[in-house]
């Protein structure tokens, strides 16, 4: 089956979506595609930690030393994150690699970006929470902040009546939490904008006339699309394991492909609460505890907040014992169910999130699967040693006891070296500034297109590529609007 369209759209999340909204609204054909379901934002979240429901939209890559995640589902991962919605910092876009480079492009910084956060604030009803609205554990957090004489910023949200359920990342049955679900996509089909789910993208192939056919899958059937103009909006995992698949019928594609991924460095460290500090509550309202410090982002180049995890998160992922306490019986026995019955209202998790360098990158397994590689250097084994020493040092001058966190793998066995994990993900098609340095490298330049052919060529001049890797809304690490 063959499809002809003026725009296709691979994925519909942060990326996508924004592009896929303004195309059709200036008139183009604007076909999306979408690899995970079709989700009815009053109808298909669930308040569960049930496996079933959540590994249906939620998906995975890991290593040794990584792990990804990410979703698969209508709206992307806007369906399922924590609706906290910050700008970079400007410090963000100063980063420079090994050789100096900026790992921006030049032109690309914060000062640029802010009046297009206004549209994007303005368009997911993004707005400060308000001090009362600060869930128990944010309020403890920055009150021990506080204590030690450092700053915090309540955080700004996508939401419009959150009631603070807790359930952010399972989805909002109450549709207050803004997901894609409720502005950009309904707004791109009122444009004219079509959707298909659970459509796949295997392989892009240039066609003469400065065209693309893309081969895609649903189910057992075999679709191609043929557009003018291809944005790939899937996502630092989806798109790179796109084009490494397309590399064969894409010569022009750059060695730059998979590589650079930025994982945001998430350190994590837990404690029992001082006995002079008030109950924190792990499991109600939002999902994220309202506050977050940049006390550390110039020195440390950090962030800290403090976390809630969800106890299927705490059963399947770590392993926790109260510092010094022996190791038999292993992590189970009387001990842990005392530190079990404290943990809704006296444990406190801090995690800091930071700019490590992009040093993550993405492979194509013999099965075409994405695996994970990252390239593990002494400056950040340092940095997750420096970070961890800080959020101690917090816990421990606020009097708290510092509980010990083990990860384990997907096996259930103990991570023996240092690992992140994040959602954060971002990169793995680097925009450049030069060929020998970023995700492709020049084709031909196109043959001018008379205005009187292409109703496209008489809404926008033909000088815009005519493939585009949208780029994730996840940077780094989040700021104030003022920073």
């Amino acid at each position: 089956m063959i499809r002809e369209t003026e725009v296709l759209v691979i994925g519909t999340g942060f990326g996508a979506a924004a592009p896929a909204l303004r195309l059709a609204q200036a008139g183009c054909h604007v076909t999306m595609i979408e690899k995970g379901p079709r989700i009815d934002p009053f109808k298909d979240f669930r308040q569960t930690s049930d496996p079933q429901y959540l590994l249906r939209y939620l998906k995975g890559v890991s290593s040794e030393r990584l792990s990804l995640t990410f979703a698969e589902a209508l709206g992307g991962g806007s369906g399922f994150y924590e609706m906290v919605s910050l700008r970079a910092p400007s410090r963000v876009f100063d980063q420079v690699d090994k050789a100096g480079r900026r790992l921006w492009p030049a032109g690309i910084d914060r000062a640029t970006l802010n009046p297009y956060y206004d549209i994007a604030e303005q368009m997911l009803h993004v707005n400060q929470i308000p001090a009362e609205l600060v869930p128990k554990t944010g309020q403890v957090f920055a009150l021990m902040m506080k204590r030690l004489g450092y700053s915090c910023d309540r955080a700004r949200y996508a939401e419009r009546g959150c009631i603070g359920s807790g359930f952010c990342v399972t989805g909002c049955i109450y549709a207050a939490k803004q997901s894609l679900l409720l502005n950009y996509l309904p707004q791109a089909v009122a444009a004219g904008a079509t959707i298909e789910t659970d459509v796949e993208a295997l392989r892009i192939i240039p066609l003469p006339g400065h065209r693309y056919e893309v081969r895609c899958r649903r189910g057992r059937d075999a679709i191609t699309y043929r557009t003018r103009i291809l944005v790939l909006g899937g996502g630092t995992v989806g798109t790179a394991r796109l084009l490494l698949a397309s590399r064969e019928t894409m010569p022009f594609l750059g060695e730059h492909v998979g590589r650079h991924i930025a994982f945001n460095g998430s350190v994590k460290a837990a404690a029992i609460l001082a006995d002079d500090l008030p109950d924190g509550d792990m499991f109600t309202g939002r999902t994220h505890p309202g506050m977050i410090s940049y006390e550390f982002l110039e020195s440390h180049g950090i962030t800290i907040s403090a976390g809630k995890a969800m106890p299927l998160q705490l059963l399947g992922g770590v392993r926790l014992r109260m510092h010094g306490k022996a190791r038999q019986p292993d992590w189970w026995g009387a001990s842990n169910v005392e530190l079990m019955q404290l943990y809704r209202h006296r444990l406190v998790a801090l995690y800091s999130m930071g700019l490590t360098p992009p040093a993550a990158r993405v492979i194509l397994g013999p099965d075409g699967a994405p695996e994970l590689v990252l390239d593990m250097s002494s400056a950040l084994t340092k940095y997750y040693k420096r970070t961890t020493e800080l959020l101690h040092s917090i816990l421990l001058r606020n009097g708290c006891r510092l509980v010990d966190v083990e990860f384990v793998d997907r096996d259930g066995g103990a991570r023996e070296h240092v690992a992140f994990s994040t959602a954060h993900q971002v990169g793995s098609c680097r925009m450049r500034t030069a060929s020998a340095t970023g995700s492709s490298t020049p084709r031909a330049k196109p043959s001018p297109i008379p205005a009187s052919t292409s109703a496209t060529a008489r809404r926008f001049p033909l000088h815009w590529p005519s493939i585009r890797v949208s780029p994730s809304s996840r940077t780094p690490s989040g700021s104030p609007r003022e920073l």
